[in-house]
């Protein structure tokens, strides 16, 4: 019972988030436990937007999400600027808030359940979570970039 609540709890705190717009990541030292600057710039750097058009991202997004091997990444929801989808595996969830415009995407954290839930959450990036985190995302982010 206490999953659905905490997964309720997680689709109103995203639907509170109506507009978007990717900003520079800049990595603040979160002490011990927190994840490396590489490894989070891997995932979270933005993307360069070389079609210089919002709505190409979009559909560049939606497409990369279609194309995933292993478990679908589901749409969630969808506002002015940001996407956000969902992983199920084993029990556990993230979610990407993916975030662009004319120049940029971005992805962030955009919650989790069970082993994905963010210990450290800074300005929507997650500095301590479960390793396998940052290889999904940066693993995401990278065949954004290709279908870019």
């Amino acid at each position: 019972m206490w999953k659905l609540f905490i997964g309720i709890a997680l689709c109103v705190a995203i639907n509170t988030q109506t507009q978007a717009e990717p900003s520079e990541f800049i990595y603040q030292d979160q002490g011990r436990g927190s994840a490396k600057e590489k490894t989070m710039r891997r995932l979270y750097d933005i993307i360069p937007n070389s079609s210089g058009s919002a709505a190409k991202a979009r559909l560049v997004i939606l497409r990369t999400m279609q194309s995933i091997r292993g478990p679908a990444c589901l749409l969630e929801e969808e506002g002015e600027g940001f996407i956000t989808c969902r992983w199920d595996y084993k029990g556990h969830a993230i979610f990407h808030r993916i975030e662009y415009n004319d120049q940029a995407i971005q992805i962030k954290y955009g919650g989790g359940i069970n082993a994905y839930e963010c210990e450290n959450l800074v300005d929507g990036f997650c500095y301590k979570i479960h390793r396998n985190y940052f290889k999904y995302g940066a693993n995401f982010r990278k065949d954004l970039s290709r279908t870019l």
